[in-house]
């Protein structure tokens, strides 16, 4: 389910240990997420220091299984997950990262496709690699905690306008409501 991998960069070597999880489905799944916080821990523990480390999660099942949760709780891991449909406003990832994370990969994937290539299955990884290093960098991760009033805490970061409901309906009525029915039932 998992491999390890070496990325050199130009600028010198990088080493990143890699690890990769996959469903046959496609899925993120118990084990995956399982597989995860164990590595999470693994990466953690030693700069924490004995110290309780705080994993902020969305809503994925994943993250809310007996397993995990136990894990996490014998580690010293405190897990917060987002309120549903507000991640928008507190993940990081969603206010800071994916907005440059989309622009990056379309250089990236243009620049292979100049190239004459098609990305598939087989490359996918090598080409999304070049997005993900230049957006996820230590300067764009601290952005994002700064943003979501994470580090430094700032709960004001957060305002009552940005959790308001949408004023923008996506539906409209195509029939009225009760339906009458051509014929008795």
């Amino acid at each position: 389910m998992h491999r390890e991998s070496i990325s050199h960069l130009s600028r010198g070597i990088l080493i990143l240990s890699l690890r990769l999880g996959y469903s046959k489905k496609g899925y993120t799944s118990g084990e995956i997420g399982q597989a995860w916080i164990e590595q999470f821990n693994k990466k953690t523990r030693a700069k924490a220091n004995g110290r309780r480390r705080l994993l902020l999660v969305d809503g994925h099942n994943s993250h809310y299984t007996c397993k995990f949760l136990e894990y996490a709780r014998s580690h010293q891991i405190e897990v917060i997950g987002y309120l549903s449909h507000s991640t928008h406003v507190y993940q990081g990832l969603d206010v800071v990262i994916f907005g440059p994370m989309k622009h990056n990969w379309g250089l990236a994937r243009d620049e292979w496709e100049r190239k004459g290539h098609t990305v598939d299955k087989t490359n996918f990884l090598a080409v999304y690699a070049k997005a993900h290093t230049k957006t996820l960098t230590p300067k764009n991760i601290k952005s994002a905690f700064h943003a979501t009033g994470v580090i430094p805490f700032n709960p004001n970061v957060i305002t009552w306008q940005m959790m308001a409901p949408s004023l923008t309906m996506t539906t409209s009525v195509i029939c009225t409501i009760p339906v009458q029915q051509s014929s008795p039932i």
